[in-house]
């Protein structure tokens, strides 16, 4: 049986053929310095958060908490602090206000200014309608009969069942505090009468003799 061929040596003697231990060392080595291009090349990409490529920018009074949490230097904490300021303190009317929010300073304001917008707020009921808000939820009281009041010897009316023309025929009377007549029902009794906005003392004694309590 012919014998294998003994390995080629170098010109320094040494055999062309390394151990199967170094091989394998050598081999480890090489991926192990592939792995450390790849981490440095790919590695601050893939260890950061994709949220700081966000090109949108939020409605402060619109954005939730995730939202918030995608702008760069905005964390989970700073995110609840700027949600619960808008609940506290309302909506925000500019971007300058986010530098009221416990957390933002200068830098982070700065930081995070790019990424954010204020969208022009609704006006209000009040004031898309010039009238006063009193002025239109002022009930309006039927006409007195005749504009007539009350005189010594008519029948005492029931402030728990009058209406509001027989309100206003009470002496010293108006449609303001013949509404908080009704607002004040039930009456227990005549005297409580006093504790009626805009009736004092000298107007409980010129009603005693014109009202009843049933």
């Amino acid at each position: 049986m012919t014998p294998p061929p003994a390995p080629v040596a170098d010109a320094s003697g040494s055999s062309s053929r390394l151990p199967r231990s170094a091989q394998f060392a050598l081999a480890l080595g090489v991926a192990l310095f592939l792995a450390l291009l790849l981490y440095r090349g790919y590695g601050a990409g893939l260890g950061t958060r994709p949220t700081e490529t966000v090109s949108v920018r939020f409605d402060l009074n619109r954005a939730d908490r995730s939202d918030l949490e995608q702008i760069p230097g905005v964390g989970p904490k700073l995110a609840q602090a700027i949600v619960d300021h808008r609940s506290e303190k309302g909506q925000f009317r500019s971007l300058e206000q986010l530098r009221d929010v416990k957390g933002v300073g200068p830098a982070i304001f700065d930081k995070v200014r790019p990424f954010l917008r204020v969208d022009p707020l609704p006006k209000a009921e009040d004031e898309l309608d010039p009238v006063p808000v009193l002025e239109r939820k002022k009930p309006v009281a039927p006409p007195v009969a005749n504009g007539r009041k009350l005189q010594s010897g008519d029948t005492p009316i029931n402030v728990n069942t009058a209406t509001l023309e027989q309100l206003l025929m009470l002496p010293d009377v108006g449609p303001v505090t013949a509404q908080a007549i009704v607002a004040a029902r039930p009456i227990k009794s005549v005297n409580d009468l006093d504790r009626v906005k805009g009736i004092g003392p000298k107007r409980m004694e010129k009603l005693k003799p014109f009202v009843k309590v049933e």
